[in-house]
């Protein structure tokens, strides 16, 4: 499995990771006969699995995302936690395909460096990485702001989150 990074370093300056598999968008029962997690739950167990696994995660907040601070793929920490847990990683049915979050990349890294960041673009497979703290309220409100216009250029105005396909 790849693990890809919509932001490697970000989507709120952190990751909105996508993996293998993916979450029922209700709470009924699985395959198995057991009952699916929603994506909150399941963004909360696989925060806890990265902190088992030695990465200060910390839950996901009121949006439903994780937000890490900076990173690149040379982090060990991050990457062995990452490792540990990629069976877990909550994805989304609705999730952007790779050639989608590949454009909105590259969009954001324009935009980004419209707003003053040195982004470059991203290649194909790799993550974005913003350099932008997440206590740093301009850089957050050019990223959100960035990340919403090229959801909205690339997926159209729905940014793929009414599920309807």
């Amino acid at each position: 499995m790849r693990v890809s990074a919509y932001g490697l370093g970000a989507v709120t300056a952190g990751l909105l990771l996508t993996g293998c598999g993916s979450l029922g968008g209700d709470t009924g029962e699985g395959a198995d006969g057991t009952r699916e997690p929603t994506m909150e739950e399941a963004m909360v167990d696989f925060a806890a699995c990265m902190r088992e696994n030695g990465y200060d995660m910390p839950d996901p907040e009121g949006d439903g995302m994780i937000s890490l601070p900076a990173v690149g793929p040379d982090d060990e920490e991050l990457m062995a936690a990452l490792e540990a847990c990629e069976d877990i990683i909550p994805v989304d049915e609705n999730a952007p395909s790779e050639e989608e979050m590949f454009q909105e990349g590259l969009l954001m890294a324009e935009c980004m460096r419209e707003e003053g960041f040195d982004v470059p673009d991203p290649e194909r497979g790799q993550g974005i990485a913003i350099p932008v703290e997440p206590g740093d309220d301009e850089g957050m409100e050019a990223l959100t702001r960035c990340s919403e216009q090229a959801q909205e250029e690339v997926r159209g105005s729905e940014g793929g989150e009414d599920g309807d396909s």
